[in-house]
């Protein structure tokens, strides 16, 4: 099992490890599970056996010392869980579970952000043409890899990720004030296609001009500061909670105690964010995810959150006090 990755583990691919290291693990046709697992991460909780890495800056070279540990190691299968791939001269199976590569690159966070992008692009349309079987964690996924990158449909199978049940909510440790009024809550990686401004300039036109927007995960500096910038423009900016990475439990208790849960993202693979909020009980705001427009051109019309109320039963209905107008 092979977590190639630019260098880092997010706190959804942790959890993903977390999940399914131990399954793969009790499976009885597995006798052997080797687990690379990028440098200075070779220590995660839950995960034990042999795990190895590789190098710092070797994936910009293909991985070569871990291609020839592995290979040495003559694996059955090679199963890599991102979008990327290397020969170990064994069957691989890889797995899209982020549609991040699949976006229209723009340099308005950089060159580097840009360039970074492109190559992620290149890589994924790699793997997913070099790979034995492809996993794609959602419908819309494989129908964009069949019918955009030319995939052939035998080769890609559906496996819908899972979330956990909710876990026992634990207040932050520093408590802070505004947990005892109504606020919004966002989370996930801090990318532009979570399209947060959506989120901020929203917030002028709510009616409640105390209700805040707490907004938990970590990400691109360039991205947060742009958000910082904009808030300070609307003169929103101290209505806005950042609170960064936060744990399982302390999510939980934002998903409860929230007003409502929002998802902003242009697009998603499998949305497990949301998917969480809803199994948490929090009524959600969704964007709808245009596939086809979006593909072609980024979308910048801050009118893309339209308003869905996912409740316990899906009857619940809208959010009191916020107009459609207001959440758009």
């Amino acid at each position: 099992m092979l977590n190639l990755t630019a260098g880092g583990l997010s706190g959804g691919y942790r959890k993903y490890l977390r999940r399914v290291v131990p399954m793969l693990r009790a499976e009885g046709s597995i006798t052997e599970l080797l687990i690379a697992l990028p440098p200075g991460h070779e220590q995660q909780p839950g995960i034990e056996g042999e795990v190895v890495s590789w190098a710092p800056g070797e994936h910009w070279r293909g991985y070569p010392s871990l291609r020839a540990h592995v290979r040495a190691w003559k694996p059955d299968v090679v199963f890599i869980p991102t979008a990327r791939y290397i020969d170990c001269q064994a069957p691989t199976l890889s797995m899209v579970q982020n549609m991040l590569p699949m976006l229209p690159a723009t340099l308005r966070d950089g060159f580097p952000a840009w360039a970074k992008l492109r190559l992620d692009a290149t890589l994924a349309r790699r793997s997913t043409s070099a790979a034995t079987r492809i996993i794609a964690v959602s419908e819309y996924v494989r129908d964009f890899l069949v019918e955009r990158w030319n995939v052939p449909a035998r080769n890609v199978g559906v496996v819908y990720h899972g979330v956990d049940v909710p876990v026992t909510a634990s207040p932050p440790e520093s408590m802070h004030s505004f947990v005892n009024d109504p606020f919004l809550f966002t989370a996930g990686s801090l990318f532009p296609y979570r399209g947060l401004e959506d989120a901020i300039q929203a917030l002028p036109h709510i009616a409640d001009h105390g209700l805040r927007l707490v907004i938990a995960g970590e990400g691109s500096a360039s991205y947060r500061n742009r958000m910082v910038a904009l808030a300070t423009k609307l003169q929103v900016a101290e209505r806005i909670v950042w609170l960064g990475q936060v744990d399982p439990s302390v999510m939980a208790y934002f998903y409860q105690q929230c007003t409502a849960f929002l998802m902003t993202s242009r697009v998603e693979a499998c949305p497990n964010i949301a998917l969480e909020a809803m199994a948490s009980g929090a009524q959600c705001i969704s964007t709808s995810c245009p596939r086809r427009t979006l593909m072609r051109r980024p979308v910048r019309a801050p009118n893309q959150l339209r308003r869905k109320a996912f409740g316990r039963n899906n009857e619940q209905g809208f959010i009191p006090g916020i107009t459609l107008r207001e959440a758009s």
